[in-house]
């Protein structure tokens, strides 16, 4: 019941700021102040190189975010392949690179050719990275990538793309990786501040006079002028045990546009953990075991054009062991069949998602939407949105065809998975048009285009093709 009654609170509030954020779209456009990531990076920004790595990147990556190994991992990398898994980040051994080069499954190593950092970069740690050489540099055919970072504060970014600048050049076809905060981190950790001035009391309740929101912008501003990596990665935890986080899909939608506008892959670590028996009640994470919390993270990561979603954590981690996807005995959890339910139905589409080029995503009946305070910001053009009819919360994201003319659309089911509600709607195509519906187990298609109708679960998201 409170529940309930806290969600439709929730529910009126939205629609409040809704209310006013239209009546006050006349200054907002005069004076510019929905400013994207690119706006804020200038003349600076990066306009990412792409680069050929010793995987494909070419498709959507699914992998699995492990702290450490235990002292018995010989059946991880099985384990990771049967859930449905292409990558592990994690703290490997020789032996461990082994396993997993035989199960098909590749590695970001952490502390494996030099340290891996937390926040900043030590002297020493630099020091590791900026004296590799090809010959030194220990190669592995299971290795995709040596892990550099975790969410470094805004400071370090000039450090970090000197050290990237020294490891490309060693041609090593691996990816470093670094790994950025949530929007939810505050300004020490972000190393940025608000820049509001006047907004903050001219638009109020709105995204153009949020801090929260001002802060992160300049940070992702500060990273796609300052470091070129042909991706931008980060990890955001959005299920609480008394609902889901309102910021989440804004944390999506900022970057994403950053991506799209600089010609990066947008990379997302995902919830499959919580710790409601370590953590602090109310505000703590709640345990991700259903199979409806792993279709709504990832559909909505895709429908931000995603190209990687990364489940944390595998094993090992930083909340309750017996949340994540493996067990400390080495056993599989809720989560992990939960996780490897999500992948199936993910799997239908990997390669096919990997032709079309992100657009942009909105909402559809917002104040029924779980995870966002505020409309969506990303710029999508109203003709590209989906003829869609539905009295549901929808996300809907939209996407070009990168060779061939055709668009492609991801659709999830945002209600709050608290209340358990599925979701429907009918989308109109035109005639003429070949419709493939991926998703709930099965691919269907519609050789006419006309009206197609979808029934989504809780959670619950499809990827549709017009061509």
């Amino acid at each position: 019941m409170l529940q309930s009654l806290e969600f439709y609170l929730m529910r009126a509030v939205f629609s409040l700021k809704s209310v006013l954020a239209l009546l006050l779209t006349p200054i907002i456009l005069i004076s510019g102040v929905s400013a994207s990531v690119m706006y804020l990076a200038g003349d600076d920004a990066i306009i990412a190189t792409k680069r050929e790595y010793v995987y494909s990147n070419d498709r959507l990556l699914l992998g699995g975010y492990n702290d450490r190994l235990l002292e018995d991992y010989s059946n991880l990398a099985c384990l990771a392949k049967e859930a449905g898994l292409d990558f592990l980040v994690t703290q490997v051994n020789e032996e461990f690179l082994d396993q997993c080069y035989s199960a098909g499954i590749g590695v970001i190593a952490s502390h494996y050719n030099a340290a891996s950092a937390y926040y900043t970069i030590s002297e020493n740690t630099e020091a590791q990275w900026m004296s590799m050489s090809a010959v030194t540099h220990k190669a592995h055919p299971a290795l995709w990538s040596d892990y550099l970072i975790d969410e470094p504060c805004s400071q370090e970014l000039g450090k970090i793309n000197r050290i990237l600048d020294h490891y490309y050049s060693l041609n090593t076809g691996l990816m470093p990786y670094v790994n950025l905060f949530p929007i939810y981190a505050n300004e020490e950790q972000l190393g940025t501040s608000p820049q509001l001035g006047w907004k903050q009391y001219l638009l109020p309740w709105t995204t153009y006079g949020d801090g929260q929101f001002d802060k992160y912008r300049q940070h992702a501003a500060d990273y796609i002028k300052t470091v070129d990596t042909d991706y931008i990665s980060f990890d955001v935890y959005p299920y609480k045990v008394f609902g889901t986080n309102d910021n989440w899909l804004h944390n999506l939608d900022i970057l994403a546009g950053a991506c799209r506008d600089t010609k990066r892959d947008l990379w997302v670590i995902t919830q499959a953990a919580g710790n409601e028996v370590y953590g602090d009640g109310g505000t703590s994470q709640r345990w991700c075991g259903k199979t409806s919390d792993q279709l709504q993270q990832g559909y909505a990561a895709l429908a931000f054009g995603a190209k990687a979603v990364i489940y944390g954590c595998f094993q090992t981690g930083w909340w309750d062991p017996q949340s994540h996807m493996v067990d400390p005995n080495g056993e599989p959890t809720d989560t992990y069949y939960a996780v490897q339910a999500a992948n199936a139905d993910f799997a239908l589409f990997a390669e096919v998602y990997g032709a079309y080029q992100w657009l942009g995503a909105y909402t559809l009946n917002s104040r029924k939407a779980a995870g966002l305070r505020y409309e969506l910001s990303n710029g999508l053009a109203k003709k590209e949105r989906l003829d869609v009819i539905s009295c549901d919360g929808l996300l809907v994201g939209c996407f070009d065809a990168k060779e061939h003319e055709g668009k492609a659309y991801i659709i999830t089911n945002m209600a709050e998975l608290l209340m358990d509600q599925s979701a429907s709607c009918c989308i109109s195509f035109p005639k003429g048009k070949t419709v493939t519906v991926y998703g709930g187990g099965e691919v269907k298609t519609f050789a006419d285009g006309g009206k197609v109708e979808l029934k989504l679960g809780p959670g619950d998201g499809r990827f549709i093709t017009a061509e």
